[in-house]
């Protein structure tokens, strides 16, 4: 077998394989996610310390992505840039989603934020939580959603 053809079928088979999985994986998106389904939490301090967690949008089809989300008391919020992504469109189309956190998964609702007073404490929550450049933070301008109990 030539090197190329090994290189060719070994390709092959780390994309088959990453296709297969219901788990988003880095950068490519995944189906629905396992884990242990409980009721939000009064408070999502715990988020400080984990700075990627898994959010399933989709239900009818279930699309789930790796995604930053920020906590503020007992409000918890995604964002990503002002021109949307395939999620932010299906939470548009069809706001339940769940939301993981290590191996919890809970049910919420998304819904888009628009009062500029809430804006800016998710900006600066990200600011905060992720180490973001003030003067150059893209959640100023980013499409919010506030993942709310159903």
């Amino acid at each position: 077998m030539t090197k190329a053809l090994l290189s060719s079928l070994l390709l092959l088979v780390l994309v088959l394989g990453l296709t297969a999985c219901s788990e988003p994986f880095i950068v490519f998106s995944g189906g629905s996610l396992s884990g242990e389904e409980v009721l939000a939490p009064a408070d999502w301090s715990e988020l400080e310390s984990i700075d990627t967690m898994q959010l399933e949008t989709r239900p009818a089809d279930p699309y789930s992505v790796n995604i930053w989300a920020t906590g503020i008391g007992r409000d918890l919020y995604v964002g990503t840039g002002p021109d949307g992504t395939r999620w932010s469109e299906y939470m548009t189309e069809d706001p339940k989603v769940r939301f993981r956190v290590n191996d919890t998964v809970y049910r919420l609702l998304a819904r888009p934020v628009t009062d500029p007073e809430e804006r800016q404490r998710v900006a600066r929550a990200y600011v905060d939580k992720y180490d973001l450049d003030t003067d150059e933070n893209w959640v100023m301008d980013a499409l919010i959603f506030r993942l709310d109990r159903p």
